[in-house]
């Protein structure tokens, strides 16, 4: 053999020094390097036999990636494929606080426990336990809607693994949920107490200006959070939500009220003292000495690339000393919400300004209106004053007439009940006369029937007709 001299081959194959055949090199999915003999000479042939040994292989690979078997997995292993999935349509925030809210479920079931053994009367047993539960952070008991939602987390979960069997969705019931129409709102006297009392202290102030923003223009916490300088257009009276930010995805600029004007100058101020000053610098910059993971990357004490995580601790402070525990940021929104819906502003406009993408988030506040419907009625009345008059200077006319009137007029008329009390009675004969006669009237206005027959028909008093009309 090398003796003899052989053919050159195209690039990817080589001759082997102890074999007559082909061979080349691949890598499995593990990066690992092989040797594979094509059992040929020929150079084409050993071209296409190359070329679908790595297709087989890359097949091979790709089904063990995508759909391995996970029906024995551990439920902590299959929630960290599930989680890591999900981030490719979900923000990273999102799918963080679902992984702290499935840690619950992890603690009820158990780690390791594999997926495929999970049954119905384990998943009802959750509901019932968890719903007795109190939350750590609200105080309260756990609501059904977040017993739902974790339970809708294990059903993705589940599904993810291929084990949410046809039975289990047949079967589950997620616990009824008890939504109010509307949220807590804020009175104008407890907003004054809320400025009031935030001058106590530093980071209460933040919150409250904060509020003063949630205020002035409904906008979710997150959305507040994370507004940049380049979104802020005080001279234009607004801001913009970019999409990226918006809950629902939808970009759009609420118009910002006198209060949430303020709230938002206040802000600036101790943004621009921080160092704030890029369009792309945030409004409320992280701290980074109250965050010991920022804290050990972070050259300074504020880092204003980054948004400040949340100031719920000092927002729940800040109620509590202004007498209104449990009243939360969010219910600002609420309040805004609720003055626009008694001030009739129209829905289309609300939905625009805080971003509701369905009318009946909306309609949960239509009740709320009724000082605004109240206002609508008294400005019409007000225009319809003259017209009012005039209605009831006819009425006082015309009720001296009233009785008579309906007493003569004819039978067709009139009321059916009314019409079978005032039809006459007559006799025969005296019918005879009268369509003999016919019903004219003579010319001294008295009817041609003589006294007799006027007497033989009976006619129902006024009174009577008054019976009847009641």
């Amino acid at each position: 053999m090398k003796d003899k001299k052989r053919a050159k081959l195209p690039r990817g194959l080589r001759w082997h020094s102890e074999s007559r055949f082909i061979w080349f090199t691949w890598y499995d999915s593990h990066g690992r390097q092989h040797k594979k003999s094509t059992e040929t000479s020929d150079p084409q042939k050993a071209l296409l036999f190359k070329m679908r040994f790595l297709e087989r292989q890359e097949t091979r690979q790709a089904d063990q990636v995508e759909s391995p078997d996970l029906t024995q997995a551990s439920l902590d292993s299959v929630a960290e494929l599930y989680f890591d999935w999900k981030l490719a349509n979900n923000s990273a925030e999102t799918v963080s606080r679902e992984r702290r809210m499935f840690k619950n479920v992890l603690k009820f079931f158990g780690p390791l426990v594999s997926v495929n053994q999970l049954r119905l009367p384990q998943i009802r047993s959750y509901q019932k336990q968890r719903r007795q539960q109190i939350s750590p952070s609200m105080k309260q008991p756990v609501t059904a809607r977040t017993v739902n939602y974790e339970m809708q987390l294990l059903k993705g979960v589940m599904s993810y693994a291929d084990c949410w069997s046809d039975t289990l969705a047949a079967r589950y019931q997620p616990l009824r949920e008890m939504k109010s129409r509307a949220g807590k709102t804020a009175s104008a006297d407890q907003m004054i107490k809320i400025i009031q009392t935030a001058e106590q202290n530093e980071y209460w102030q933040v919150a409250m200006w904060c509020g003063a923003v949630g205020a002035g223009t409904g906008c979710r916490k997150g959305e507040i959070r994370k507004l940049q300088l380049k979104d802020i257009c005080l001279s234009e009276g607004k801001i913009r939500i970019v999409r990226e930010v918006a809950k629902t995805r939808k970009q759009r600029e609420p118009r910002l009220m006198a209060i949430a004007e303020w709230g938002l100058q206040q802000l600036l101020l101790r943004a621009q003292t921080l160092g704030a000053t890029a369009p792309e610098h945030y409004l409320l910059p992280l701290n980074t000495a109250r965050s010991r993971y920022a804290a050990q990357r972070a050259s300074g004490e504020w880092d204003v690339t980054k948004p400040m995580r949340s100031w719920v601790k000092s927002w729940r402070k800040l109620m509590a000393a202004s007498g209104m525990r449990g009243f939360r940021f969010h219910d600002l929104r609420h309040t805004f919400r609720t003055q626009g819906a008694e001030a009739g502003v129209p829905l289309e406009v609300m939905m625009a300004q805080l971003g509701h993408m369905d009318r009946q988030t909306s309609f949960d506040y239509v009740h709320i209106q009724q000082r605004a419907l109240e206002r609508a009625k008294q400005l019409i009345e007000a225009e319809q004053a003259e017209i009012l008059a005039a209605t009831r200077v006819s009425s006082k006319a015309g009720s001296k007439h009233s009785y008579q009137s309906a007493a003569i007029l004819p039978p067709s008329t009139l009321p059916a009940s009314q019409a079978r009390s005032s039809a006459p009675t007559e006799s025969p004969e005296v019918a005879q006369n009268i369509q003999r006669r016919g019903a004219s009237t003579s010319q001294n206005g008295s009817s041609g029937l003589t006294k007799d027959e006027r007497s033989a028909i009976v006619t129902p008093s006024r009174f009577d007709g008054h019976r009847d009309l009641r």
